[in-house]
């Protein structure tokens, strides 16, 4: 997944959510037009969010502008009929 690349017409495939000490690991995967990328996102500490994944019309990754926070360097933006938000602190 690119950092500030829009994925539109969206359909996640899986969602999968791993406990690692006191935060989460999120694994999912999605289609986006004629791309289908595997997308592991570390550093969670909120997951509620993450059901929303299966709602996405549309994702993106961008930096967390604020610099006042402890954790969540990045944001996957999730849009459907409402936009969601997860922080996490790296992407690979």
């Amino acid at each position: 997944m690119k950092l500030n690349h829009r994925y539109s017409n969206v359909t996640v495939n899986e969602v999968n959510v791993k406990r690692v000490g006191n935060e989460f690991e999120i694994r999912f995967s999605f289609q986006s037009e004629s791309e289908a990328l595997d997308v592991v996102m570390t550093g969670v500490r909120d997951i509620e969010n993450a059901s929303e994944l299966f709602e996405a019309e549309r994702l993106w990754v961008e930096e967390n502008e604020t610099n006042q926070t402890e954790y969540g360097n990045l944001q996957l933006g999730i849009s459907h009929e409402c936009y969601t938000e997860i922080c996490f602190d790296a992407l690979s």
